[in-house]
């Protein structure tokens, strides 16, 4: 979820605030909190429920440009402010559901080279399953401890040294 916040949403945002502000900074300089400052600054896209609200504010009926900046705003907050780096299956499918429709209203709005989308797609389809994550944590476990075992040979193995006589 991370590479999305931090990819393509930022993106969405950059793209948005790309045509009302001429001398923008390069991309890789622009964070969201940056992006959605400068988009709150300029006031042309309001939020249904005004700037800066929860997401209990934010209806499913709300599908302005404004609505999806701060539904922007609230996944990004909630991926960096998170106390754990776990996002349950639910949640994850919740946030991807939210993030494909904004997704579509601002890709056609923004009328990107390339779709953000495809771009979503190509990173989900690199996602990782939790067999493939169960797969390498035990590889790595038995290199592990394959590498103490031999260190731990290694260690008290101590040749002598022969004595050479002046």
């Amino acid at each position: 979820m991370g590479l999305i916040v931090l990819n393509i949403l930022a993106d969405v945002l950059y793209d948005l605030l790309r045509p009302d502000k001429p001398h923008l900074p390069p991309r890789c300089q622009c964070d969201i909190p940056y992006l959605y400052r400068n988009l709150r600054t300029l006031n042309r896209n309001i939020p249904s429920n005004q700037w800066g609200g929860d997401w209990q504010d934010i209806q499913i009926t709300d599908i302005s440009i404004g609505d999806d900046i701060e539904r922007i705003r609230q996944i990004r907050n909630e991926m960096q402010h998170s106390t754990t780096f776990n996002l349950h299956d639910t949640r994850f499918m919740e946030l991807c559901n939210i993030i494909v429709d904004l997704l579509k209203r601002l890709q056609q709005h923004n009328k990107p080279s390339r779709l953000y989308t495809d771009h979503l797609n190509d990173i989900l389809a690199k996602t990782i399953s939790a067999e493939d994550v169960t797969l390498v944590e035990n590889e790595t476990d038995a290199r592990l401890e394959t590498a103490v075992e031999v260190e731990f040979e290694q260690s008290t193995y101590v040749p002598q040294r022969k004595n050479k006589k002046s």
